[in-house]
């Protein structure tokens, strides 16, 4: 069983441990290390936004057994619209945790918020990424344009979710 709980900064240390390996390696690149003031700065970051009144961001982290296994964020990109995002650990791919995540932040954002429209990216080789997408309700409606870190611009495919 998978359940969503929002992020805290307790969590630090297994945020470290989920955006390192083959989990970064379509998000961040090979080599990627996050150290443990990284882990810090971007729970920080998470919580301060979380705060923020109207809301733009929601982080939650996806336990298993009480094991932390990955991150799952919603942002509001503009009024009405938001991404979703996320990650786990390498050892835990293959199980239905994303799409289970996936589903469950859908249900918040159309239960929880005025949101209409969810949008989702994923690396143009990470094609379990897309199989997640499809599973939890999103249809792919193109190609969107991401400018890489060393000016590349590469086509990642989009996904949408609309609000019935």
């Amino acid at each position: 069983m998978l359940t969503l709980r929002e992020l805290s900064l307790d969590d630090a240390p297994a945020v470290q441990r989920i955006y390192s390996g083959e989990s970064v390696r379509f998000t961040h690149g090979d080599g990627f290390c996050m150290t443990a003031e990284d882990a810090r700065r971007r729970v920080t970051e998470a919580l301060a936004l979380a705060l923020e009144i109207p809301c733009s961001r929601w982080d939650f982290v996806l336990l298993a057994a009480d094991d932390a296994i990955g991150v799952i964020a919603l942002r509001v990109r503009e009024p009405g619209m938001a991404t979703v995002s996320y990650i786990l650990r390498q050892d835990t791919w293959g199980q239905g945790y994303a799409t289970e995540a996936v589903r469950q932040v859908v249900t918040f954002a159309f239960a929880r918020t005025d949101l209409g429209c969810l949008e989702a990216k994923h690396h143009p080789d990470n094609l379990a990424s897309g199989r997640v997408l499809i599973k939890a309700g999103f249809t792919c409606v193109g190609m969107s344009d991401l400018h890489t870190e060393g000016g590349v611009v590469m086509p990642y495919p989009k996904y949408e979710l609309r609000r019935c």
